[in-house]
């Protein structure tokens, strides 16, 4: 083994590990038709350069969503998680649908250095080259949150989700990515889920389900 790899598998062995989620914000209309949900929990690409990660979810069609870490200096860690021993983590996790997208949930799970709260954004596109786009921001929820030392610095396993209405949108969202980085490097990404939705809610419904969403995070 040569002194790269030695140190690769070291920094990998030494990274921190958490299981999934603690907690997850399910949105009540998770399996119901025309909707569809991507779960990653066992990474098997550490860079944009490798290749993407396809869900490992037996429920979420892989050829429709796809993750990549646009960070440097990362690995994938004896535990399946991406670790960012050497920079900061910048995950998208994409997925395209044939209809357009109403409704979007994203569950984060992150040991180690936090992400960035109040960066995490979605970017969405009509999927036509040249289109309409745009980017979109939410409120964090923490469902869970634990402050943890790892390898002498102090950070934490969190679990988080953020919600996006997509309905007001006047053209059709074809593909949507939600970008999340963390504050530095020593910070392992266990779990992405994405939870989208085409059906367009009734006005009475979707207020109910705002207000569920609401009472889940407080």
């Amino acid at each position: 083994m040569n002194r790269a790899m030695c140190i690769a598998f070291i920094l990998a062995s030494a990274a921190p590990a958490a299981a999934s989620f603690v907690t997850e914000d399910v949105p009540a209309w998770r399996g119901a038709d025309g909707t569809a949900w991507y779960e990653w929990e066992s990474f098997t690409s550490a860079s944009s350069e490798t290749g993407p990660n396809f869900p490992t979810s037996e429920a979420s069609p892989s050829g429709q969503a796809l993750l990549f870490n646009f960070g440097e200096g990362a690995t994938v860690s004896g535990d399946g998680n991406i670790y960012g021993f050497g920079g900061a983590l910048n995950v998208h996790a994409y997925a395209y649908t044939t209809t357009d997208a109403k409704y979007v949930v994203a569950n984060l799970s992150v040991h180690g250095t936090e992400l960035l709260y109040d960066q995490v954004m979605l970017a969405w596109t009509d999927g036509i080259e040249g289109g309409a786009s745009g980017m979109l921001s939410a409120a964090a929820s923490i469902n869970y949150w634990e402050e943890v030392d790892f390898g002498g610095g102090i950070g934490a396993i969190a679990n988080v989700s953020y919600a996006w209405d997509l309905s007001g949108i006047s053209s059709d969202v074809r593909e949507i990515g939600v970008l999340a980085m963390t504050g530095g490097p020593h910070s392992s990404r266990d779990a992405v889920v994405l939870d989208v939705s085409t059906i367009p809610a009734p006005p009475a419904l979707a207020v109910l389900a705002l207000i569920a969403h609401r009472r889940r995070r407080r």
